[in-house]
């Protein structure tokens, strides 16, 4: 005779454990516990399609953007010419090199402060840093600064002799014009700069008692845009 059970044949331990559907798991949750769950089991999966699409919309808009190259740079130092002014200049000078708007451009980076004001002390360092590593990857073809900060610059060798880049019709008409300096490996004294005093730009707008003066970076890739620029701002022509 078999023995019987202790448990009763509809005992819940004799029952198929049927697994849940997800389906049937989220009917059972309360709307917190849905959220919960979805969060704990699904946010990987969400995070990777997110991913995908940003990845999609960034491809697409490089697609459809034109890319603009920068064809001159000039970094200005402590400026104090109005803005507006500054982005005139910009325009005008755009358009004296004849470049395409939709794929060209020219910068004017005036947010250069390194003064020894105590106001811009926090800055001073960030500036320099700024200009400092924009040089190293050559995008700066020029630099405008008052003479106090200038003559830094021309000491470390930041600038080109101005003899080796000017055509002999600029180079002999902006003579009264130039600043001497050595170099810290070169002690002779040599051009490396032009003071601005006498153009209209400078003469009519700047504020500042120090001269400024613009000096072409050793290593800008655009010299023939910024022999152009200096021609531009002294108003002389070939």
């Amino acid at each position: 005779m078999a023995k019987k059970s202790i448990l009763d044949d509809n005992s819940e331990l004799y029952k198929i454990q049927k697994k849940k559907t997800e389906k049937e798991k989220l009917r059972d949750l309360t709307p917190k516990g849905k959220v919960t769950y979805l969060w704990e089991y699904y946010r990987i999966q969400a995070f990777g399609v997110i991913l995908a699409i940003a990845i999609i919309i960034y491809i697409a808009y490089q697609i459809v953007t034109p890319n603009i190259d920068t064809q001159f740079y000039a970094a200005i130092i402590n400026n104090t010419i109005d803005n507006e002014i500054m982005e005139e200049v910009r325009n005008d000078f755009s358009e004296a090199l004849q470049l395409n708007p939709e794929t060209e451009t020219i910068t004017f980076n005036t947010s250069l402060y390194l003064g020894n004001s105590v106001e811009y002390n926090a800055s001073n360092a960030t500036s320099r840093q700024v200009l400092t590593t924009y040089v190293a990857a050559q995008e700066v073809d020029v630099i405008i600064a008052p003479e106090s900060e200038f003559k830094t610059y021309a000491y470390n060798g930041y600038f080109d002799r101005i003899s080796s880049q000017l055509p002999t019709d600029l180079y002999t008409k902006l003579s009264d014009h130039f600043y001497f300096s050595d170099m810290e490996d070169d002690p002779e004294k040599n051009v490396y700069g032009i003071y601005l005093t006498d153009t209209e730009l400078y003469s009519n707008n700047a504020v500042n008692t120090d001269p400024y003066i613009i000096g072409i970076i050793a290593n800008g890739e655009h010299k023939d845009n910024s022999i152009e620029f200096i021609r531009y701002l002294f108003d002389i022509h070939p």
